[in-house]
């Protein structure tokens, strides 16, 4: 299933980064930071990625590596080689007797032991190795420096360790911080490979078991048995050959063998686990890139040229080939994205007379509809964007030299085509607008939320999914959310009255439908329903009123709160949103003040909520200093998907937990409570930096 997974994702048109990120985390259990590297995890993607040191070929080449440790430490500590070539066959394999290791030279993994040399066997090893041989392993696991080695096969003899038995693997870590430093070394030994009582035990470079946060450190869920390290005198040796392999290198894994009192050179390793090693505790792993001085420098370990020339031409014409197929559809998809962008904007434009018609409260709106005509041309054409935020914002109040600091709504397609140029990924939007893998994104963050209990389908039974969860947990409802649900719309919520589970829909919340009799029409979340802080419930206490907060990452990477604003349910609804009959109140986002009024959806200030009467000037809202840490946190970690995020929060008893991110927020709903984003100097001087800004009226 891995496999297949991993397939999946290498066979898509995502950008390479991506895939290897997706994998990075389905692995690790953590979103990576490929641009500025700190875990060891990290630092070795940037290093497949990136690097172009020649030197490497040579390295993972297990045949020419041999030459480098003989002229750096002699010859004495190779194994001997029985055989190599560009292929061998059964009967060349059981020429060589028992006791033989059977290996390619070109990737990672392709080691066949042979202790009992059968025909049978050596057909086995023979046709595998066929298979490896035609395998390009670099390509696979996008370690490019594998793909420059021409295929080969070798023959070794077998090292036997203790009782004839497969001998222990010593691995040591070399991290070299800077030319003055002392080079830092960790050691992994590795018993029983290959077994199912394979274990792992960690050091440090004086052989003491190595512990971190007062935990064992392991690998991969193999476990660590913290033995005594198993040749303790010939330590320093080992330590000295693995310093002189490593020179030239900020980190190289050296692995050898002590057997008998002697040290055998293995192999050197360049890429750990492929940088999707899972370490426990997870510290070990930005412990270990604290270690590593990734040099990035031109002409430094990791930059030192341009790539060598691949070896196999026909993989180097299938390359450039793919290549020239790449830019041919980056261009097509570039034209097609412009086209697609002035379609929008022509079918935009014949939809201005419905904005003037249905989206103006002509009850509210007393400005002439010539004139009201006139202001929606000049927001099209002169702001360029589709003034759906005419109503919402009351613009007909405000003076036309004012308009020019309302972002607007965003859903405009030339708005959201550049701001897919810096600020937003568009293939990464599945991340936001579906409400399973967001919630698992968050958790992977270690971000506060609500419990999702799962998700159901239509057709499938919701009764009894409620029912052990009522029976389990100490909940009065649960939250039922359409996955790609959004404004609150086909919500609804499960409440458990008088002994019997019942639905009320987001569209009529009086009526009580028997959850044998409610049908789902499309796939939905079971999300639990936050315990709200008292003094949020005593604005509105039918449902979770939720702080909608923008945040900004600069150019700079420093992170800006663009505006708040509270919404509160009304009318016994319990979601509070403004097109379900929610009102909303700006918060100031330095001191978590409230103003002195709220508006409705049609933009009537209210000064204290209809439904409980309960004032709004002079409150503070509580955990205000945590909430604003949260949105800083959620945009932080989901800076490599958008950069521009307004986000769903709530304040429980307990402090603010994460509702709902929104990849594009509707900016004219926002904007009306709020204010207008572009009023902010430092808000407006990076939107015009992210060339997000679609007119010209800022110089």
């Amino acid at each position: 299933m891995k496999t297949i997974t991993k397939n999946l994702l290498r066979n898509n048109p995502l950008p390479v980064e991506l895939q290897e990120k997706i994998l990075f985390w389905g692995k690790c259990g953590y979103w990576p930071d490929f641009d500025a590297p700190r875990s060891f995890n990290e630092k070795i993607n940037w290093r497949k990625l990136h690097s172009t040191n020649p030197l490497y070929v040579t390295c993972c080449d297990k045949l020419a590596v041999r030459e480098l440790v003989r002229e750096r430490i002699g010859g004495e500590h190779l194994v001997p080689v029985l055989f190599e070539g560009k292929s061998i066959t059964a009967e060349q394999i059981l020429e060589l007797g028992d006791d033989i290791v059977v290996k390619t030279n070109h990737d990672s993994g392709s080691v066949f032991v042979i202790r009992e040399n059968t025909p049978a066997r050596a057909a086995e090893v023979a046709g595998e190795i066929r298979r490896r041989l035609r395998r390009d392993y670099g390509r696979a696991t996008r370690e490019w420096y594998y793909s420059h080695v021409k295929p080969q096969v070798f023959v070794e003899r077998f090292l036997e360790g203790a009782e004839g038995s497969v001998p222990f693997d010593v691995k040591l870590y070399v991290f070299r911080s800077g030319d003055e430093a002392e080079p830092r070394l960790f050691v992994e030994v590795d018993h029983e490979r290959g077994s199912p009582e394979h274990n792992r035990t960690f050091y440090d470079e004086k052989g003491e078991v190595l512990f971190m946060d007062e935990e064992a450190v392991t690998l991969d869920y193999e476990p660590n048995l913290r033995v005594p390290f198993p040749c303790p005198d010939y330590l320093p040796e080992m330590r000295r050959i693995a310093l002189r392999l490593s020179e030239g290198f900020d980190h190289v894994r050296v692995d050898l063998y002590c057997i008998d009192g002697h040290v055998w050179f293995g192999e050197l390793t360049l890429s750990d686990g492929g940088g999707r090693s899972r370490w426990s505790p997870r510290s070990f792993d930005f412990h270990m890139g604290e270690q590593w001085n990734l040099d990035r420098r031109p002409g430094g370990s990791e930059l030192p040229g341009p790539r060598p020339q691949r070896v196999r031409q026909a993989y180097v014409r299938q390359n450039r080939l793919r290549r020239w197929k790449y830019e041919a559809t980056r261009r097509l998809r570039r034209l097609g994205d412009g086209l697609a962008v002035a379609a929008g904007r022509v079918a935009r434009f014949f939809a201005l007379p419905y904005a003037v018609v249905a989206m103006v409260d002509w009850s509210e709106c007393r400005r002439h509809p010539v004139l009201v005509c006139l202001d929606h041309l000049y927001i099209f054409f002169v702001l360029k964007y589709f003034p759906d935020n005419y109503a919402s914002c009351r613009l007909y109040e405000k003076p036309r030299s004012e308009w020019k600091y309302y972002y607007g709504r965003g859903y405009d397609p030339l708005a959201i085509a550049r701001r897919n140029r810096h600020v937003r990924r568009p293939e990464c939007a599945v991340l936001f607008e579906d409400k399973e893998i967001c919630h698992a994104m968050c958790r992977s963050f270690l971000l506060p939320q609500p419990h999702q209990y799962g998700a159901v389908s239509p057709g499938e039974n919701l009764a009894g999914r409620l029912e052990p969860l009522f029976a389990r947990q100490d909940a009065r409802r649960i939250f039922i959310k359409p996955n790609d649900g959004d404004g609150g719309r086909g919500a609804c919520v499960a409440e458990r009255e008088d002994g019997r589970i019942v639905i009320r829909q987001v569209t009529d919340p009086g009526v009580a439908i028997p959850v044998e009799q409610f049908e789902l029409a499309k796939r939905c979340v079971l999300e639990e329903a936050v315990r709200q802080h008292p003094e949020l419930s005593s604005f509105y206490p039918h449902g979770l009123n939720t702080l909608r907060i923008a945040t900004l990452l600069t150019p700079e990477d420093e992170i800006l709160v663009v505006g708040a604003i509270l919404r509160l349910g009304s009318g016994g609804n319990f979601v509070d949103n403004g097109g379900q009959g929610g009102i909303a109140v700006r918060v100031d986002h330095e001191s978590g003040r409230l103003a002195d009024a709220a508006v409705d959806y049609v933009g009537h200030p209210l000064e204290a909520h209809p439904d409980t009467g309960k004032r709004f000037a002079g409150r503070t809202l509580p955990s205000w200093a945590e909430t604003v840490d949260l949105a800083r946190e959620v945009q932080r970690h989901f800076a490599p998907f958008n950069r521009f995020i307004g986000m769903d929060l709530g304040i429980s008893e307990d402090g603010p937990v994460v509702i709902e991110l929104n990849d594009i927020f509707g900016g004219g709903t926002f904007e009306a409570v709020a204010g207008p984003m572009l009023r902010d100097p430092e808000v407006r001087r990076c939107l015009v930096a992210y060339e997000m800004i679609t007119h010209r009226k800022f110089g």
